[in-house]
């Protein structure tokens, strides 16, 4: 009982706060996820994710209320309101609600991985909602728990979007190799039809240039 207090009050403190402090991800969150210990430059080469193998690592959940991700399979939804067919295979990442369908926050976060300049990511996402604007999806660089949004999708939220869609995002510009954490952002409503998914996330670098660069940031 005492546990369950706890961890209701730590969810009461992040949902106030609106996104998760660094000492939670470092105390609470890091010792459930041993993958968290991979060194940056190892990370980077793991980020890639299509969801076909079942799990979402090594990215992961950390959710401050009962909307959570959850892997789900386009010939079983976990929701009332099915997904469309993904751009490849059957599997993707989905928010989840409990059977009230309660609203709330979600959030999505890769371990701490090095980025190079001309890093891109790519993913498929889906994201629809009753009311224009009404659901919410944000794709965020974090350096030194310093956060930049890199793009906003809640304008694709809209009653009509029935489709998956690509987006591609520039992580680092004219930048030295910089360790950093991605985190998707999202909020997701009450209504039947409100749905957020992902899909198909992949890290990309520019073709080596001519001109190395060091790990100092300096042309060698």
């Amino acid at each position: 009982m005492k546990l369950k207090v706890f961890i209701l009050a730590i969810s009461i403190a992040i949902s106030v706060a609106g996104r998760v402090h660094p000492v939670f991800i470092k105390d609470v969150v890091q010792p459930l996820y041993p993958f968290l210990e991979v060194d940056p430059i190892t990370a980077r080469s793991l980020l890639d994710n299509d969801f076909e193998s079942g799990t979402e690592d090594p990215w992961y959940d950390s959710s401050p209320s009962t909307v959570h991700w959850i892997v789900e399979d386009f010939s079983t939804p976990t929701e009332s309101y099915p997904a469309p067919a993904p751009l490849s295979g059957t599997k993707y990442l989905r928010a989840i609600r409990d059977a009230n369908r309660t609203p709330g926050q979600l959030i999505l976060r890769t371990i701490k991985f090095t980025a190079f300049p001309g890093d891109e990511l790519s993913f498929d996402f889906w994201i629809r909602s009753r009311y224009t604007g009404g659901n919410a999806l944000e794709l965020v660089l974090s350096v030194d728990s310093v956060e930049k949004s890199l793009i906003n999708l809640s304008g694709y939220s809209t009653s009509v979007n029935l489709e998956w869609r690509r987006s591609t995002v520039v992580i680092l510009e004219d930048a030295p190799p910089t360790d950093v954490t991605l985190i998707f952002y999202g909020y997701c409503g009450a209504n039947v039809d409100d749905a957020i998914g992902l899909d198909n996330i992949v890290l990309a670098s520019l073709p080596t240039s001519s001109t190395p660069i060091s790990f100092d940031g300096k042309d060698k």
